[in-house]
C-alpha cells in the first residue's frame, strides 16, 4: 500500500496483526545469494520448489544475528539446527500459502499499510518515515513493491490463524473454573536436599565399580579420530590484498554513479475526497481563498495526513499511485491541481516544493567507493580463485596448492565425528571414504558464500576400548552420585513419615543430623518469581489440604529431593481480568489447532528436503 499512497494511520489493528504473526519476516539480508544458487533446489512441496537462493536469503541473516549474539560460543552445531529450523519454516510458509489460495484469502491494502506503518524500523521520532523506509529497502536490495508483495503473502497466510482465533469460544463456567485456578495462591514450607552435599555419606565398593565397567563396556570407547591438513580461501583475506589507484576509483565511480545519485523529490499536500461532487465543492472553496490546511482537516478522507494539512512530505517517483504521481510530477512549484482521480477517490493536490536530484561528488564518497570497489573486486577474484583451487586440488598435492595460491597451510588437532571445534562440513568430509580411507584431497568445500577449503588426512586413530584404569574414577563418581541421590530420597521419605506420624522428636533429630531446616514461603501465585519455578510447580501439583496440611516427598530432579508441607490454599482477591485470561486461553487453543493444521498439511503433501544441498 505504501507504493500506492502514503497513509500515516496507526492504531490497535496494526499492533494486533503484528502480534498474531507467527512466522517473522527478516528484513535484513534478503538479497544475499550464492552464484547459481537459484538453480539448486533444496526442497520441494508437491509441485512447488524452494531454491537454494531463497533458502540462503533466509538463513544467512539469521546466522549472522546468532553469531553476533553468541560470539565465540557459536559453533557448527548451531548451523545444522538453524538450517533445519529455517527449511521447516519455509515449508510451512509454502503449505500455508497453498491453503490460503484454496480458501481464497487475501490481504487488503489497508491491512498491509498498517503493518508497515507500525514497524519501528521505518519510524523516526515515533512516526513513519517514507525516506527511512525507502533507504532501508534499497540498502537491502528490495524495492517497495517487492517488499510489500512478500509481506502481503505472509499476512494472507496468517489469516488462517486469525480465523481460528475468531472462531474459538469458551463457556462462562469453564472460564470461571480456569480463572479460579489461575488466581489460586498457596502457602507452604519446604526442605531441599542436594545429593552433592551428601556424597560423603555413601561409599562405593571396588567390586561395584568393576562390575559396572564389565556390564557397560560398550559405553567406554574412545571413538575414531582424525587429524587433517587444510587450506582456506576467504573473501576477507582476498580483500586485504586489493589496492586501487585514483584513476581506477574514478572510473568505478562513473560506472556506479547511480548509487550516489539522489532522485528528484517533491513535497505536496492533498485533500482526499470520496465523491466528485464534494471534491468540486472543496475546489470552489479553495478558489474563494479558503485555507488549504483547514479544508484538509475538515474534508480529507486521508486520516493519516488530514491533521497536518494533508502534508505528504517529500517523495520520489514509484511511491504514489500512477494517477497521483503523474499529476504531481507535471505540476509547477506552488501550483494547485484540478481534480485527480485514483482508486482511493478524488485528490486535490498542492505542490509546495521541488527538490532536484543531485550526484555526490567523488571526494565526498571516496572512502565508500574504496570499500565498494574492494568488495566487488574481491568477490570477482574469489570466483576465479575458487575455480583455480578446485583444479589444483584435483591435480596436485595440498602443499603445492597452498604454495601456488599463497594460502596458509594449516593442521588441526585430532577430532571425532561429533566434534564442534571445526565446521560440520569439514568434519563430515574428513571422515568420508575419499579422505579418511583413500587419503585423497577433498573437493572444494563451501563453508559459506565467502569461505572455501580443501582438506586432506594427516593421521587417524582407530576406535578403541578404554581400559578399566582409564575410566574407574569416572565410574566411581557416577555411582557415588546415584547412591547420594538414593540417600537424600530416603531422608526425604523419613521426614514425611515422622511428620505424618506426629513424631516431632524423630523429625527434629533427622533435621539436626542432616543439617536441614524448613524454608517458609508465604502466599504465592503460580507465576511467582520468589521461589524456584520447579518447586512452585510441585507445590501446585499437590491436592488441596482438607483439615490437615499436606506433606509430601518429591524427587525434584536427578540431583535434588524435596519435602513440601502445604499448609493453605486460597483464591486471590485481586483477580486476573476475565477478558485477558480468556484471550490468552483462546490463543493457546487456536495455536494448538493451528499446529494440527500444519501437521495435516504436511501429511497430505509430498515433501522432499535435500539436506546435502542446504
Amino acid at each position: 500500500m505504501l507504493s500506492s499512497i502514503k497513509n500515516k494511520t496507526k492504531g490497535w489493528l496494526a499492533y494486533l496483526i503484528v502480534g498474531l504473526i507467527t512466522v517473522p519476516f527478516a528484513l535484513f539480508g534478503v538479497n544475499e545469494y550464492f552464484t547459481g544458487a537459484s538453480n539448486v533446489v533444496v526442497a520441494s512441496i508437491d509441485d512447488d520448489e524452494i531454491s537454494k537462493e531463497a533458502f540462503l536469503a533466509e538463513f544467512n541473516p539469521q546466522k549472522r544475528r546468532l553469531q553476533q549474539k553468541l560470539a565465540e560460543q557459536y559453533n557448527t552445531e548451531f548451523d545444522a539446527v538453524l538450517k533445519q529450523s529455517i527449511i521447516n519454516q519455509m515449508i510451512d510458509k509454502h503449505l500455508l500459502n497453498q491453503l490460503a489460495e484454496q480458501m481464497s484469502h487475501a490481504t487488503s491494502s489497508s491491512e498491509l499499510n498498517a503493518i508497515i506503518q507500525a514497524n519501528e524500523l521505518f519510524q523516526e521520532q515515533g512516526r513513519f518515515s517514507l525516506d527511512k523506509y525507502k533507504n532501508l529497502l534499497r540498502l537491502n536490495g528490495y524495492t517497495p513493491a517487492e517488499y510489500e508483495s512478500v509481506r502481503a503473502k505472509e499476512l494472507t497466510q496468517n489469516q488462517i490463524k486469525y480465523n481460528l482465533l475468531d472462531s474459538a469460544f469458551m463457556l462462562p463456567s469453564q472460564l470461571q473454573r480456569l480463572q479460579n485456578l489461575n488466581d489460586q495462591q498457596r502457602k507452604f514450607s519446604y526442605i531441599k536436599l542436594n545429593a552433592d552435599d551428601y556424597t560423603n555419606k555413601v561409599t562405593v565398593d571396588a567390586k561395584s565399580v568393576k562390575d559396572y565397567y564389565n556390564n557397560q563396556k560398550e559405553s567406554f570407547f574412545e571413538p575414531e579420530q582424525a587429524k587433517i591438513e587444510f587450506v582456506e580461501l576467504s573473501l576477507a583475506e582476498i580483500a586485504k590484498t586489493i589496492e586501487a589507484t585514483d584513476d581506477e576509483l574514478f572510473n568505478f565511480y562513473e560506472d556506479e554513479q547511480a548509487r550516489f545519485t539522489s532522485e528528484e523529490e517533491r513535497q505536496a499536500q492533498h485533500i482526499l475526497l470520496p465523491s466528485k461532487e464534494l471534491a468540486n465543492k472543496v475546489l470552489d472553496l479553495l478558489g474563494q481563498g479558503v485555507d488549504f490546511d483547514k479544508l484538509a482537516a475538515q474534508y480529507s478522507e486521508d486520516t493519516g495526513s488530514k491533521d497536518s494539512g494533508g502534508d505528504l512530505g517529500l517523495f520520489g517517483r514509484g511511491v504514489m499511485v500512477d494517477a497521483f504521481e503523474n499529476a504531481v510530477f507535471a505540476m509547477q512549484e506552488g501550483q494547485l491541481s484540478e481534480l485527480v482521480k485514483s482508486d482511493f477517490g478524488y485528490h486535490i493536490i498542492k505542490l509546495n516544493k521541488i527538490q532536484a536530484g543531485s550526484v555526490k561528488p567523488f571526494s565526498e564518497v571516496r572512502s565508500e567507493l574504496m570499500q565498494l570497489y574492494t568488495e566487488t573486486k574481491a568477490q570477482k577474484d574469489l570466483y576465479n580463485l575458487t575455480e583455480q583451487m578446485a583444479n589444483l586440488a584435483y591435480e596436485t598435492n595440498l602443499e603445492e596448492l597452498a604454495s601456488q595460491m599463497a594460502l596458509k597451510f594449516s593442521t588441526s588437532d585430532f577430532f571425532t565425528r561429533s566434534s564442534t571445534q571445526l565446521d560440520s562440513k569439514i568434519v563430515a568430509t574428513a571422515f568420508s571414504d575419499v579422505v579418511l580411507n583413500k587419503g585423497e584431497n577433498s573437493e572444494v568445500l563451501e563453508l559459506d558464500k565467502d569461505r572455501f577449503v580443501v582438506v586432506r588426512l594427516k593421521d587417524k586413530l582407530a576406535q578403541r576400548q578404554k581400559t578399566f584404569d582409564e575410566v574407574k574414577d569416572e565410574i566411581n563418581i557416577h555411582l557415588t552420585r546415584l547412591l547420594a541421590k538414593t540417600f537424600v530420597d530416603n531422608v526425604a521419605a523419613q521426614i514425611v513419615t515422622s511428620a505424618k506420624g506426629g513424631d516431632d522428636k524423630s523429625l527434629d533429630q533427622l533435621l539436626d543430623k542432616n543439617s536441614l531446616k524448613w524454608e517458609s514461603v508465604d502466599w504465592i501465585k503460580r507465576d511467582t518469581t520468589k521461589t524456584d519455578v520447579a518447586i512452585v510447580n510441585k507445590v501446585f501439583a499437590l491436592s488441596k489440604p482438607a483439615s490437615e496440611p499436606v506433606i509430601s516427598a518429591q524427587s525434584l530432579d536427578a540431583r535434588n529431593a524435596l519435602v513440601i508441607n502445604l499448609t493453605g490454599v486460597k483464591v486471590s482477591e485481586s483477580k486476573t481480568s476475565a477478558a485477558n485470561l480468556e484471550a490468552i486461553l483462546l490463543g493457546f487453543e487456536s495455536n494448538e489447532v493451528f499446529v494440527n493444521i500444519l501437521q495435516t498439511l504436511r501429511a497430505k503433501a509430498e515433501i522432499k528436503v535435500f539436506n546435502s544441498k542446504l
